[in-house]
């Protein structure tokens, strides 16, 4: 079943709230969506289905892409660039090279 109109409104400016105006403060976004909807409510019937239809690719587009960044924060922790290449390289089997460093004596 699809959802109405006014359900996809209120989830698209729910989404645009979480991920674009608490993050800056910018209301822009949402009074955007607001001209955006009400002109197209405007609009014949035709370009009505087709209004709706951009309407839930966005709004299926913000919600995954929240989705995503919220499972990268999760399962891919911020780390430094030498234990991020010593961890992927023993991932696949490989033993990473062993650095030079002064203060290492020659073996």
């Amino acid at each position: 079943m699809a959802a109405g109109p006014r359900h996809v409104y209120r989830q698209l400016l729910r989404e645009i709230r979480r991920q674009l105006a608490s993050a800056t403060g910018n209301r822009a976004w949402a009074e955007q969506l607001r001209l955006q909807w009400r002109a197209a409510a405007q609009a014949p019937d035709a370009a009505h289905e087709t209004n709706m239809r951009a309407a839930r690719n966005t709004l299926t587009y913000l919600a995954s892409s929240r989705r995503y960044r919220e499972l990268q924060a999760e399962f891919s922790p911020k780390m430094a660039e030498a234990d991020r290449i010593e961890k992927t390289a023993r991932r696949v089997g490989l033993e990473p090279p062993k650095t030079f460093s002064e203060q290492d004596p020659p073996s």
